[in-house]
Parts: C-alpha cells; sequence; structure tokens
C-alpha cells in the first residue's frame, strides 16, 4: 500500500510532530547507557531447528499450503459478488490439527465490526445506520458434502473438524459466499478501500480484492494468526496455487493475478491475434485501443464470458472488470532472459502523457530493476489497474489511481510493483509487522527512482520532512504493532523511518556491497517463506559479519534519539588539540568529525560506534599541531542528530 497517496498532507504533520519535539538531555548530563546497547547476553532470541541464530531457515523449518479453486460470478446490477471457494489445505506441521481457522476480511464492513468501532474503518456519519456489509456465508462442505461445524468472529471464521487433521495429510472442503461491494452503502466513506468500484466516463471499474474467505497462517512462531483484520494491518498468507474462473457479462474486460488460460473464448478474434503478435513485439501492443472502448463489436456476441486464471506459487489472487478499460500490454525480458507481460488497463480519462500512458515503461523498468538488483520477478506477467485504490498491491497486479500524473504516478507504481519482493516473495507477517514489507520496498523503491530515466524523479525528497521528526517523542518503535499506530504515524514510522535507516546503514556503516549482499542473502534464503524481524535482524548480522544489536535496539525496537555534542575543546602544554565528544542521549552511531584549522587546512576524522561501548564521553587528538579554529559533527548530516545545535565549535563565536 502506499499511504502517501491516500493522504498528501505528511508535510504537515512533519511541522506538527516537529513542534511537539523537545529535547530532553539535560545540558550536562547523559542519558547514555552502553550497557544497554551493547550487551553481553544477546537481544535476539535464540535460533532453534526451526529457525537458526545466523537467520536462516531452520533444518526443520516447515509452513502450510492453501490451494485454493474458486468459481465467482459478478453481478453489475447488484454490485454483488458470489462464489464459491475449493480450499485444499495441507497441514504440514508436527501436530495433528483438531481446527482451522480463516480470515473473512469483508466482515470489516458490517456494522458493528472491530473494524469500525476502533475507528480505522469510519463511515462519513457514524450516527446513521447503514446496511450491513460483508460476507454472507451460505454453507461449509467437504467434499462428500458433509457440512463442517463453523463459527464467525469478526472478520474471523473458525471450523471445527470431526477429526483432526494429521501431519502431512490434506483436507479439501469448500465455502459457498456472496457479498456486497461496499460502494453501495448509503453515505459509507472508508478510510481504507481495498475492494471498491470506481465510475468512470464509460463505465464502473472493479477493484476485486480480499474478495474470498482466506487461509489464516499457522507457523512455528504464533501458532495460528488469527489478529482480527481492522484495516493499518494488512495480510499474512500462506502460499499455494489458485484455479480461478471469473464469470460476467461479456461486454466486461477482465484481467488478474494469473496467467489466462482460455484467450480463446474471451477476445474476439482481432484481439486475439494482438494478444498473440504482443508476445513477439518490442512494443507495446493495445488490445483494445482507445478509439475501440465504445465499440460493441471489441466485445464476444454473447451474454457473458468466463475468464479462467491460473497462478501458482502465490499467497493471494486479486482481479479487476471494466467496460471502460483501454488494455495495453508489453511483452519484455527480465535479467535471466524469462520473458514479462506487462499488462495495463484504464479508461479514457487517464490516458495522459505524464500518467497512464507511460505505465508500460514503468513496469518495464521496475520489474528489471528489482530482478538484477535484489530477486527475479516471480510471475509470468504485472498487471496495473487504475482505480480508485490510491495504491495497493496483490501478487501480480496492482491497483493504482487513475488520477495521479508525475512523480506521483510514477512513485505509487514503481511501489506497488516493489510488493512483488516484500511481502509477495518474502512472505513477511504484515498484520503485525508491516515495516518489514512497507519500509523495505520505499527503501529499494528509492534507489530504482535514482537510477529510472536518467534521474528524472531523484529531485524529489525520500524523506519528507525533518529526519528529527521521526524520532519525536511522540514517534512509537518501528517495532510497533500496525494498527496500534496512530494515523499521523504510519507513513512517517512504517515507511520512511524504516527506508531511511536502511539507507543509513547501506551507505554509511556497512557499505552499499556489503550490504547488498546481505540483503540478496535474506530475500534468496526467506523466498515463499515467512520470517520474523528476528529473522531479519540474525540475518544481516550474520552476513556482514557485524554485530548490529545497538543498531537494532535503538533504531527498530526503541525510538532512541542520538544527540552527539562537542564537550570541549582544548590545547595541551605540547600544542596537541583534543577533542571531547560525549553521546548524550540514548542512541549510539559512528562518530565523523571534520577539523579546520587556522592555517585553512582540513582533517576529517570517522570512529566507529564501538567509541560508546566504554561511556558517553570519547576524546581524541587532532593529528595536526596546528591550532584549530572549528570543529563540526557530521559534516554531511547523513545520522540522526536531533540537535544540530551543539554539534559545532568555532574559535570565532
Amino acid at each position: 500500500m502506499y499511504i502517501f497517496s491516500r493522504n498528501r498532507s505528511f508535510t504537515k504533520i512533519a511541522t506538527i510532530i516537529i513542534l511537539v519535539f523537545t529535547c530532553h538531555t539535560s545540558f550536562c548530563q547523559s542519558r547514555y547507557n552502553p550497557s544497554v546497547l551493547f550487551p553481553a547476553l544477546p537481544l535476539l532470541p535464540a535460533g532453534n531447528e526451526y529457525r537458526t541464530a545466523t537467520g536462516e531457515p531452520g533444518p526443520a523449518y516447515w509452513q502450510n499450503q492453501s490451494d485454493y479453486v474458486i468459481d465467482v460470478t459478478l453481478d453489475d446490477q447488484q454490485n454483488l459478488i458470489k462464489g464459491i471457494v475449493t480450499i485444499t489445505y495441507t497441514n504440514n506441521s508436527p501436530r495433528p490439527l483438531s481446527s482451522l481457522w480463516l480470515q473473512l476480511d469483508q466482515n470489516v464492513y458490517k456494522q458493528n465490526s472491530r473494524g469500525i468501532l476502533s475507528g480505522l474503518f469510519q463511515y462519513k456519519n457514524p450516527d446513521e445506520q447503514v446496511k450491513d456489509g460483508g460476507f454472507e456465508i451460505e454453507e461449509v462442505k467437504l467434499t462428500d458434502n458433509s457440512n463442517i461445524a463453523y463459527d464467525v468472529y469478526d472478520t474471523r471464521m473458525k471450523l471445527s473438524l470431526s477429526e483432526p487433521l494429521k501431519k502431512g495429510q490434506q483436507l479439501t472442503f469448500r465455502v459457498k459466499y456472496n457479498y456486497l461491494f461496499p460502494v453501495n452503502y448509503k453515505n459509507a466513506d472508508f478510510q481504507v478501500n481495498r475492494t471498491d468500484i470506481m465510475p468512470s466516463k464509460n463505465g464502473n471499474i472493479y477493484a476485486v480484492a480480499q474478495w474470498y474467505p482466506r487461509m489464516c497462517v499457522l507457523d512455528d512462531v504464533e501458532g495460528w494468526n488469527t489478529l482480527p483484520y481492522l484495516g493499518n494491518g494488512e495480510f499474512y498468507l500462506d502460499f499455494g496455487n489458485f484455479q480461478v474462473n471469473i464469470t460476467l457479462p461479456s461486454s466486461y474486460l477482465v484481467e488478474a493475478s494469473g496467467d489466462l488460460m482460455n484467450p480463446e473464448e474471451v477476445l474476439t478474434p482481432v484481439q486475439l491475434k494482438r494478444w498473440q503478435s504482443a508476445k513477439e513485439s518490442s512494443g507495446p501492443v493495445f488490445i483494445r485501443s482507445a478509439k475501440e472502448v465504445l465499440d460493441a463489436s471489441s466485445r464476444p456476441a454473447k451474454p457473458t464470458c468466463t475468464w479462467k486464471f491460473r497462478m501458482d506459487r502465490t499467497r493471494d489472487f486479486a482481479w479487476t472488470a471494466s467496460k471502460s478499460f483501454i488494455w495495453e500490454v508489453l511483452n519484455f525480458r527480465i535479467g535471466d532472459g524469462k520473458p514479462v507481460t506487462g499488462s495495463s488497463l484504464y479508461p479514457v480519462e487517464s490516458e495522459k502523457r505524464n500518467s497512464w500512458s507511460r505505465s508500460s515503461e514503468y513496469i518495464r523498468f521496475t520489474l528489471q530493476h528489482f530482478s538484477q538488483k535484489w530477486f527475479p520477478y516471480p510471475f509470468n506477467k504485472a498487471v496495473n489497474v487504475a482505480s480508485n485504490l490510491d495504491g495497493m498491491e496483490y501478487p501480480g497486479m496492482v491497483f493504482c489511481s487513475a488520477k495521479d500524473t508525475g512523480n506521483m504516478y510514477w512513485a505509487v507504481v514503481n511501489h506497488e510493483l516493489g510488493h512483488t519482493w516484500f511481502p509477495m516473495v518474502v512472505g513477511s507477517n504484515e498484520r503485525k509487522y508491516a515495516w518489514m514489507d512497507e519500509g523495505f520496498n520505499l527503501f529499494i523503491d528509492n534507489i530504482a527512482t535514482r537510477e529510472f530515466n536518467k534521474a528524472e524523479f531523484a529531485g524529489y525528497a525520500e524523506i519528507d520532512m525533518p529526519v528529527a521528526a521521526l524520532f519525536a517523542d511522540t514517534i512509537l518503535p518501528i517495532l510497533t504493532r500496525p494498527d496500534a499506530i496512530p494515523g499521523n504515524q504510519v507513513y512517517p514510522i512504517q515507511y520512511q523511518k524504516v527506508a531511511y535507516l536502511l539507507a543509513l546503514l547501506r551507505n554509511e556503516i556497512l557499505g552499499t556491497d556489503r550490504f547488498d549482499h546481505a540483503f540478496r542473502k535474506y530475500i534468496r534464503d526467506w523466498a515463499y517463506k515467512h520470517p520474523t524481524p528476528w529473522d531479519f535482524f540474525r540475518s544481516m548480522n550474520a552476513s556482514t559479519g557485524e554485530d548490529l544489536t545497538w543498531f537494532w535496539k535503538s533504531m527498530f525496537i526503541e525510538n532512541f534519539r542520538l544527540d552527539q555534542r562537542i564537550a570541549k575543546v582544548e590545547t595541551t602544554a605540547k600544542n596537541k588539540t583534543l577533542i571531547t565528544i560525549e553521546n548524550i542521549d540514548r542512541a549510539a552511531m559512528p562518530l565523523v568529525i571534520d577539523i579546520t584549522y587556522t592555517n585553512g587546512l582540513h582533517e576529517k576524522r570517522s570512529f566507529p560506534v564501538e567509541i560508546w561501548e566504554n561511556g558517553a564521553s570519547y576524546t581524541f587528538a587532532a593529528n595536526k599541531d596546528d591550532l584549530v579554529s572549528k570543529v563540526l559533527i557530521d559534516p554531511d548530516q547523513v545520522y540522526p542528530d536531533v540537535n544540530r545545535g551543539n554539534n559545532i565549535y568555532d574559535l570565532k563565536r
């Protein structure tokens, strides 16, 4: 999700944050305690047979698999989804299971859902009673047509099994359900819209996501992950295979996460020819152009079409449908030679020079760049859909704002497609650790932006607030559950602070080659698996050969602040200048000093973070015997020092 595009007033938020920020550090007294950042006992939990101390999956690591066959219809008169999802669940865990848990995300739209009552999903007029939304569960049955006992608790459903599902066994069951799109609700205005309808000049655009009952994850860390869906915490899902059949009026064009299996049944002969020729073309091919949108012959002359899709080794599936779509495809290859199709669907209103007309260009660059830099793109296509979801990601498919242009359009497309790597490949728990996909993604986005089209959009600030604001007293630690983070802190904490810190670790503390090697190994090790924050921390420690406890503790687990201060500059009898630096807040960082002598010469000194292991004060001698005229801490201002006013000594003052 790209939350900046959902609320674009973060500069104002940053101003508010910086106003409430006050440094509680006394000028003479340090709050720094080295034993907190450099403990003898390990900060991270011990490794085990499931998750090793080196940050890799262990020899006994396991995860369950959820495979789906879904038959769904769209009633565009009632805006109603009706479906039957058949789930084959494989228990790879060490223990037999007497019950299974599923997510029912659409239930967040019920009047008294926890999401609405907690204020994360809100109605325009909270006093007005509106029609209940959410899933209507019609039946839950085994393959022999016998019933399964089930209970629904808000956005979760518990299935009670008559016989335990043993290790290595599979269970296949089906759920028949329906739901109305949330847009049907009178005067409803939800903060988070991840399944929605956008009106356009030539017809509605359906963004269909979180649209079927999905298995909760059972893991070795927390057992069943059954946190309710409230809004900020997104998804934690099993990997599996999908077969999806979508039936709706033939006037609609449909695209989805997976590969289209029956183009000859759902495309016109002209479109099918274009579809096939696009595979050999080096440039974009329009399956349907803007001029053809209102042409009835651009769709098959039959009442309905069933679009059949397949996708393997994925954690989710989304789709879109509209009569209004221009449909553009571009075939290209990523670094390992694999062919990929970029598919762009948008209404004529969005066909603007610096907007959706560049969709294919952005898809190609993003997938090629991230594939070469971090990990090969895993799917056969990437779909970019114009909608009123300002930015939301699903495997192989993203929804971006139909209205965005310029830098904002680039940023959202690049970001949403970047989610392929986090969390679609590295399947972290977004319900608890959103920063492991949002922040990691923004970090790689920023690198991509600097390299795109001769840095076309690099002039836009990566951090659109003072860095000190990211460490204000009011800011919660990064390692905070997403639903517990106030709305005005979600973007600063989960996105910008994490991206800033990873860039700091890469560019200043470890170096780019060392960091990149470690980051790539983390991605490879946890591809299609479920890492925790501890796995990431341990992986980076092991790959770089560094004990980064001080960094994880101060920057991620806590909201510690850095305040390095020039305490004293004195000349000895032997004409040596001694400089004393104090660490007066709770964080520590390497120390970089620029010294200017009265003769105009400069000396730059760098010291490792270990200088702070023994205490809050560090004294060193300037290398030259000449008189020192100025001393400056962190001359390039790369570290997050919250008080730059005490970073300078000037003889003239």
